[in-house]
């Protein structure tokens, strides 16, 4: 079979490796403090949609909301093999979970709709994990959340394996579905996200990428299906932690140093 999948992607802050309070004296975040990356957790979904089109020969297509800032996600979805992408023009900063997935619905159903739209479980950037609900509300479909992998898929139905306190369990849906994959897979786990191939760089580099305005993707004022708003931002200074000598030999002294690192001390 083949099918129709869709992937919203997105381009994140990238706050791995911080040395210092990317904020201002007003908590505002400063000009040029950090830079962005594609969303882990949305790799992991472009994978499990390209996964799909490996074994089941679905069209991919990627669509994403805002201008790219320092990563092209959606150039790099194409890279990694989608073969379609689709940006909705709006300000993902001035958005919250809500008004980006309204938008991205919009995208979809102007798209033609999808048997399956995927995207990660996201807290960074103004989210709070719940993109993927908002998109199954939005577009009036079933959803499931924190999927590590997709089992099944045909026949108008899914088959997602969900990570649940213990263990897995397995949840069959009917298509079209909102799945929402969960967090980043380790580099060494076998379903880690796939590279940009040279070949399709080449061929993909300067490839017209179709633009929807916010009307029509079915919301002039983007800012109207805000729900929520950062109220304030502030850093946490870092743990300013001792070194402390201890003789190798002494295990009395490595025993107490242990359990002091047990108890916090």
């Amino acid at each position: 079979m083949a099918g129709n999948v869709m992937v919203v992607v997105r381009e994140v802050w990238d706050t791995r490796d911080l040395v210092s309070s990317p904020l201002d004296e007003s908590g505002a975040l400063k000009p040029g403090a950090l830079a962005t990356r594609f969303e882990p957790e949305d790799l992991n979904a472009l994978e499990a949609a390209l996964r799909l089109k490996d074994a089941h020969g679905a069209k991919v297509t990627a669509v994403s909301v805002g201008p790219p800032r320092d990563v092209d996600v959606l150039r790099e979805a194409l890279y990694r093999g989608v073969d379609a992408a689709l940006r909705v023009e709006a300000d993902p900063a001035a958005l919250d979970d809500a008004a980006l997935a309204a938008l991205a619905a919009g995208a979809i159903r102007q798209a033609g709709g999808a048997d399956l739209v995927l995207t990660g479980t996201a807290v960074t950037d103004n989210e709070n994990a719940l993109l993927g609900a908002h998109l199954a509300a939005a577009l009036g479909v079933e959803g499931v959340s924190w999927v590590d992998a997709i089992e099944e898929f045909g026949d108008g139905r899914a088959v997602a394996k969900r990570a649940v306190e213990m263990g897995y369990e397995f949840v069959e849906v009917r298509c079209p579905a909102v799945l929402a994959m969960g967090v980043a897979l380790l580099e060494d786990d076998p379903r880690t996200p796939r590279s940009a191939k040279a070949m399709l760089k080449l061929k993909m580099k300067k490839a017209e990428i179709p633009t929807l305005t916010p009307e029509a993707a079915g919301a002039a004022d983007p800012a109207a299906a805000v729900r929520t708003r950062i109220a304030g931002m502030e850093t946490i200074p870092p743990r300013a932690i001792a070194s402390r000598e201890v003789d190798v030999e002494d295990s009395a002294a490595l025993k107490a140093m242990l359990d002091a690192v047990r108890k916090g001390d």
